[in-house]
């Protein structure tokens, strides 16, 4: 006996030292990240030591007739799950009094965000964040099937504005090219790590829209990130009275976002991701944009810039969650102090020292490359509060400081 307990006790402190390595080796895909109350769950799959009759239990319910998913039974469990991990959320700070309030198959109205950005801005970082919360149904780039553009109007508008409102309304019925281009691209749902811990065992089930749609309303949250749609396409997302959704725009240096683009190999063939002069573009419309939306919907539009919440992630999504209507979690927090205060290799890792981030440009651009971005984009910086590096030793220094105050004019 006293054998068999100390060969559990050493499997156990090797799978606690794997999953480590697991969390700091690669966090492409989000599977690795689960909030705290999973944890004993994932070591016991991952040594498959289990305790009892629960050595019985599958990771995917299925009928014993065919071998099938029983997604009633998932549903169930989800539902289960829920109310467990918010069993103690304070419901008031967003404006209702329980769960049922915001559930969909309830009668009652999610509380949604919409991430606007463009690549390589910190959404991944930012949509992450929300997806830390309980309870949240993430809409991963619901429009990767675009591959590498900009949808500034037509002829791709209506049909992408289309699917971000379906998705919303958690309607994936007769969207088949959605679920077709998913099966070639399966980090579109494994992203959503709600939907991926029952995909990754069947995956048939995240390419089925009515398991999707009833699944997606078992959620009160919901949140998405777009990178290849411009804020002022957004208006009729917000005057959609039915969406209820908030919208986060998010804005970076365009000295910071072209350094990290230049890590990524689907990049440089598409003009829209590599030629600075229409990403600064992109920023003077999203400004004039946010100046116009503000004035017509002043609490359902909030500007970030992504070296603000870098500098100050803490501070920073205490307001955007106030700003949603979304208390502050335990599970949330824990994101906050795993992924801002180690780092870990990877152009898609989130494990970052926040603070080293935001102007890590300075230190690996060459000067006349940082030039000709200011040169292009001059308009675009002095309007979001980004100041120029006179010369490469200005831009090297210490004492230089890129970030000003900015206002936006309504």
């Amino acid at each position: 006996m006293l054998r068999r307990i100390n060969f559990y006790s050493i499997c156990i402190a090797f799978g606690l030292s794997v999953l480590l390595i697991l969390a700091g080796s690669r966090y492409t895909d989000n599977t690795n990240y689960r909030p705290s109350s999973e944890n004993r769950r994932n070591i016991k799959n991952f040594l498959k030591i289990e305790e009892g009759d629960e050595s019985l239990i599958q990771p995917v319910p299925t009928n014993p007739y065919d071998g099938s998913p029983n997604v009633e039974k998932i549903f169930e469990r989800t539902r289960s799950k829920i109310k467990f991990e918010l069993w103690n959320y304070n419901y008031t700070a967003s404006g209702v009094h329980r769960l049922e309030d915001l559930l969909m198959e309830s009668g009652g109205r999610p509380l949604k965000s919409l991430i606007i950005s463009t690549w390589r801005s910190g959404t991944t970082f930012l949509g992450e964040i929300l997806n830390a919360m309980p309870g949240n149904f993430y809409h991963y780039e619901p429009l990767l099937k675009y591959e590498i553009i900009q949808i500034r109007g037509p002829p791709h508008a209506d049909k992408a504005l289309k699917t971000i409102k379906s998705m919303m309304k958690c309607d994936f019925i007769g969207m088949e090219d959605y679920f077709e281009y998913g099966k070639g691209h399966l980090h579109q749902f494994s992203h959503n790590t709600r939907l991926w811990d029952h995909c990754k065992y069947k995956k048939e089930l995240c390419f089925d829209s009515e398991f999707t749609t009833k699944f997606c309303k078992l959620f009160p949250f919901q949140s998405m990130k777009v990178v290849r749609v411009r804020l002022r396409l957004v208006r009729e997302i917000l005057q959609d009275k039915e969406l209820n959704v908030k919208v986060i725009l998010l804005i970076r240096d365009p000295r910071g976002v072209m350094q990290s683009r230049q890590h990524r190999n689907f990049c440089q063939p598409a003009p829209d991701c590599w030629k600075p002069e229409l990403l600064c573009a992109d920023m003077i419309s999203d400004y004039v944009a946010a100046g116009r939306l503000l004035q017509q919907y002043p609490d359902r539009l909030m500007v970030l810039r992504y070296e603000d919440l870098a500098l100050n992630p803490n501070i920073t999504t205490h307001q955007l969650f106030k700003f949603l209507g979304l208390s502050v979690t335990q599970s949330v927090e824990e994101f906050l102090h795993s992924h801002t205060n180690v780092e870990v290799a990877g152009v898609s890792s989130t494990f970052r020292i926040s603070r080293d981030v935001p102007f890590r440009w300075k230190n690996v651009l060459d000067f006349d490359y940082v030039e000709g971005i200011q040169i292009t984009c001059k308009e675009a910086m002095g309007l979001w509060g980004y100041k120029m590096a006179h010369n490469a030793s200005h831009m090297a220094s210490k004492d230089f400081y890129p970030l000003e105050q900015y206002n936006l004019v309504q």
